[in-house]
């Protein structure tokens, strides 16, 4: 399972979008949308949408950790 490049979200390896540079480094991008940004040059810190989903991750590791617990 690839991870994106830009938010580090895990993805389905038949979705998404793979690109090999002329270095030959790989990047693996969930949408077009994290591709963009990504050529654009903008950082990942200060994209409010990717620090949104970072805080969601968050919570729900938070939650899954507490109902583990209970059980």
């Amino acid at each position: 399972m690839p991870v994106c490049s830009f938010c580090k979200n895990a993805y389905e390896f038949p979705k998404g979008t793979t690109v090999v540079q002329k270095d030959s480094s790989v990047r693996y991008f969930c949408s077009s949308k994290c591709r963009k940004n990504m050529e654009m040059g903008r950082l990942t810190k200060k994209v409010k949408w990717v620090r949104k989903s970072d805080v969601v991750k968050a919570e729900r590791a938070k939650y899954a950790a507490s109902k583990a617990s209970k059980e």
